[in-house]
């Protein structure tokens, strides 16, 4: 297994995989679009440069030349313009009511995981720890003293996951209809 930086090359493949993320998510805006819209949508979102190792980072585990799990995110201070980069190109997409908005999600200094998906044909594998192993290292560089994440609350398995990698609970918030806590680990 790699784990690299994204390339725009890999956005189809990425798609399905953030898609699973928003669909748990259950954001109203999302209701009545469909999954090729979605997927359309995200591919175009994980082709642009910003998205993937500019404003934020996105992370690719591969195995055999197929991405086999995602890990986006970005620095604290780029959460706007990020959100603005969602809002934006969600807006344009055909399928889309109105724009896909997030935000608040982050506090200063921290290098936020908003996004974690691993293939479910290949879940159980190791695939998910791999990422989580890669980030300090991946992302130490970039400024931030730490990492978080929002887990939901309705997803026990995925917090211990992150407890056994040393995140811990720093608050709690709503994103859409669900309660997160809000994880964190120093780097």
């Amino acid at each position: 297994m790699e784990i690299r930086i994204a390339t725009p090359q890999d956005a189809a493949q990425i798609a399905p995989l953030i898609a699973m993320i928003y669909r748990d998510m259950e954001m109203p805006v999302l209701k009545r679009v469909s999954d090729a819209d979605l997927n359309a949508m995200l591919t175009t979102l994980y082709q642009q440069p910003a998205n993937l190792d500019g404003l934020a980072q996105t992370f690719v585990a591969v195995i055999d030349d197929r991405v086999a799990g995602v890990a986006f995110g970005h620095l604290a201070q780029n959460e706007v313009a990020v959100n603005d980069l969602l809002r934006q190109t969600s807006g344009q997409h055909a399928g889309f009511e109105a724009p896909l908005e997030l935000g608040g999600e982050t506090r200063p200094g921290e290098w936020y995981l908003s996004m974690l998906a691993v293939d479910p044909k290949v879940q159980g594998h190791g695939v998910g720890s791999a990422l989580l192993d890669a980030l300090p290292q991946l992302v130490g560089e970039l400024g931030a003293h730490k990492l978080s994440l929002n887990v939901d609350d309705g997803n026990p398995r995925a917090a211990k996951l992150y407890h056994r990698y040393g995140f811990t609970a720093d608050g709690q918030l709503m994103i859409g209809t669900h309660p997160y806590q809000h994880l964190v680990k120093s780097l």
